[in-house]
């Protein structure tokens, strides 16, 4: 008699639930972005298939022709990860069909490049002069429209992932962080990092599609790093101004430090890389603007050392974000990516100005 090993396969005992030698298909989200979600007319729909492709074609039968031409040269992304049509689907595993118009990739991405360099620059100028302005009513306005449209910026990546981000807790949890840090000070700044957290949080409990840990925890760092930016440089150019510059330094510094990144992702040194550049530029525009502005040079070295610091790990934190990964040598991707280490330095500056000094 034949070993069980020998025994052909159509011969061996079925699984239970098993039709025709198959087991039943999963039943899969698939959530719909940009025009594809307006032709189905819903964010998300639960299909049923065994691969990528089976669930595509369900998509294509229940949506019709105009679902099924812009399917052609939209991204598919499973479970977070880039998928292929013979990819096998589980029950509860989730596809995301991201057109380019969404955010895609190739010359769509390559030709954000220029554009990234100048949203970059815009913002770099937008702190410039609502710090020139007189009163803190300007530089509060300057760090709300600036860290907004960042969070936004980030949130639009995190949707190219196949990722819903929490986007307008995150802008209501800012707008609270300004008005809490204005009336109570570095007490309304540690209220205002609780509130990001619970603003983000609670939206899930209204909206029942905020409720996935994939959307929620990056959420709530966008959430927590605009918040506590925003506050930050607030206090900062509260206590320092006007008899000391440690904003204008700050902006030299963080802005040095972007433009050699820029130049560094564009043109490849010998003995630079854009996270090196960004370090030795961070440190190098703190000591000139204490020079220029007559300030203790011993003490803006340290907190150049801290900003260059901080630069590095927000280019990191914010490539993760942004792509799922860090890179060490590709651009950040999206208009103000540029910015990213500048805005995860902003949160700690007011806490490393007051040690240093």
């Amino acid at each position: 008699m034949a070993s069980r090993s020998n025994r052909r396969p159509d011969l061996l005992p079925r699984p239970a639930g098993a039709r025709f030698g198959r087991y039943p298909p999963a039943v899969v989200t698939l959530r719909l972005f940009a025009h594809l979600r307006e032709i189905a007319g819903t964010a998300r729909v639960e299909l049923e298939g065994e691969t990528v492709a089976e669930v595509l074609s369900a998509a294509r039968a229940r949506f019709g022709d105009e679902f099924a031409s812009g399917l052609q040269s939209a991204a598919i992304w499973h479970n977070g990860e880039t998928a292929s049509p013979a990819d096998a689907v589980k029950e509860g595993d989730e596809l995301a069909i991201i057109p380019p118009v969404s955010g895609g990739s190739g010359t769509m991405a390559q030709g954000m490049v220029d554009s990234a360099l100048v949203a970059g620059l815009v913002g770099l100028l937008l702190l410039i002069g609502t710090n020139l302005a007189p009163g803190p009513a300007w530089w509060a306005a300057g760090l709300v429209l600036l860290m907004a449209v960042w969070s936004v910026d980030i949130a639009a990546r995190l949707e190219d992932r196949g990722r819903e981000p929490v986007t307008l807790g995150i802008l209501t949890a800012i707008v609270v962080a300004v008005i809490s840090t204005h009336v109570y000070g570095g007490v309304g700044l540690g209220f205002s990092l609780y509130i990001s957290v619970a603003v983000v949080l609670a939206w899930g409990v209204v909206v029942s599609r905020y409720r996935q840990l994939t959307d929620v925890a990056p959420s709530v760092l966008i959430a927590l790093v605009a918040t506590s930016g925003t506050g930050s440089l607030m206090l900062t150019r509260t206590i320092y101004e006007p008899d000391q510059h440690a904003i204008s330094i700050f902006i030299l510094a963080v802005g040095l430090a972007a433009v050699v990144a820029a130049i560094l992702d564009r043109v490849r040194a010998p003995l630079l890389d854009p996270y090196s550049g960004t370090a030795l530029a961070a440190v190098l525009g703190s000591v000139v603007g204490a020079l220029i502005w007559e300030e203790d040079v011993v003490g803006f070295v340290l907190v150049g050392l801290g900003l260059a610091l901080f630069l590095v790990v927000g280019r990191s934190l914010g490539s993760i974000l942004r792509t799922g990964r860090v890179t060490l040598s590709d651009s950040p991707t999206g208009a103000l990516g540029l910015l990213d280490g500048a805005m995860f330095a902003a949160a700690l500056y007011y806490p490393l100005v007051s040690v240093i000094f």
